[in-house]
């Protein structure tokens, strides 16, 4: 049926519409856009990065079971895309680079200052540590991830400011903070002791800028009333339960496969 409707533009220019891109083309019909990727075969049920304006910059779409792309809504797995069809961010479109990837040369310069303290131990709390180079958010550049050998804890994300390595700090003060990087560029955290549960839900945005999304604590201090926080306000265990179930985005399958020695 996509084929008769694409043959069909050759001749019925009212009811489609075509805009160039990188990789194929944008179509237009009486239901929607659509991609046509042109080779007989379009996108469904799937993300795709797309240079629509061929400008370098590729934007994030999402594409239904039938092939349409979404529009001004909300996604099957909770993203917000705006009248584009873009996925954005607290209202800001989520952009990738779209030209050549860098090598890993590159990034083990860049990383080097990062990477020569860990190899002397004078950066972290992992043992036996491993790293690599990983783009959690899509924008084309690659941010450090070091982690523990066996257990896969990650102890420590940096990335690139102006080509200048930024650790992704949660509390200078504490250490023992696990990540996990979970899908679409969020990454969340956690920590507890004997009194207190800590968590956080942020995202790092097209520009590799962290994002916050929210926190949620639990006090649990011996005869004491239970503290339930959202963002720094008390609510009941049942809205710190919903907040925390805000986290449960799926995980990024993160495989660590440098030595530092």
């Amino acid at each position: 049926m996509r084929k008769v409707i694409l043959a069909a533009a050759i001749t019925t220019f009212s009811c489609i519409m075509t805009i160039s891109a990188y990789a194929g083309n944008w179509v237009k019909n009486n239901t929607g856009w659509w991609y046509d990727n042109g080779n007989g075969t379009w996108p469904s049920s799937s993300w795709q990065w797309i240079d629509g304006n061929s400008d370098g910059i590729a934007e994030c779409y999402y594409f239904d079971g039938s092939g349409y792309c979404m529009i001004n809504t909300t996604t099957p797995d909770n993203y917000i895309v705006n009248n584009s069809g873009a996925w954005t961010v607290n209202g800001v479109v989520q952009t990738k680079n779209a030209g050549t990837e860098k090598s890993d040369s590159y990034y083990m310069e860049k990383y080097a200052s990062v990477i020569d303290k860990w190899r002397n131990d004078e950066a972290g709390y992992a043992l036996d540590p491993v790293y690599d180079f990983i783009d959690i958010n899509g924008n084309g550049s690659k941010e450090l991830i070091i982690g523990e050998r066996d257990n896969g804890f990650i102890r420590g994300i940096y990335t690139l400011n102006n080509e200048t390595p930024v650790e992704i700090v949660i509390d200078p003060g504490v250490s023992a903070w696990r990540f996990n990087v979970l899908k679409g560029g969020y990454i969340s955290t956690s920590n507890s002791n004997a009194s207190w549960d800590t968590n956080s839900l942020s995202i790092l945005d097209s520009n590799d800028n962290r994002v916050w999304v929210s926190t949620a604590n639990y006090t649990h201090i011996f005869d004491e009333p239970e503290v339930y926080e959202v963002n720094d306000v008390k609510v009941s265990r049942e809205a710190y339960i919903d907040e925390l179930n805000k986290y449960n985005i799926e995980k990024e399958n993160i495989r660590l496969t440098r030595n530092f020695k």
